[in-house]
């Protein structure tokens, strides 16, 4: 299965440069982000959906609460055990944050 397991990596957002955990699950073919984001975004939620996986990469719609009804789509292509992708941000016109670095760190 693609990505499945716990994941660190990178990406700058404006002018921070910020490192997130995401844990990638997989359960009857349907899988599932549980993402822990950096501590200054500690309490900011995210809901990610419509989540598949396309040879290595994986797709998947989102949405945090600090910006409310604005959906965001992310894809992470998976090389052993590295990552990289994209957030892919609609509402700012699909201005793309690269996710860089990403190394898995668990099972």
């Amino acid at each position: 299965m693609t990505g499945i397991g716990k994941w660190s990596a990178k990406i700058n957002v404006l002018f921070m440069k910020l490192e997130g955990i995401v844990e990638i699950r997989e359960h009857d073919g349907q899988y599932t982000f549980d993402f822990t984001p950096p501590e200054r975004f500690k309490d900011v939620s995210f809901r990610y959906f419509d989540v598949y996986a396309e040879g290595d990469t994986i797709h998947g719609k989102g949405e945090a609460s600090a910006f409310p009804g604005k959906i965001f789509e992310v894809e992470a292509t998976f090389h052993g055990d590295t990552m990289s992708g994209k957030i892919i941000l609609p509402f700012m016109g699909n201005k793309e944050i690269e996710i860089k670095d990403g190394h898995k760190i668990g099972d």
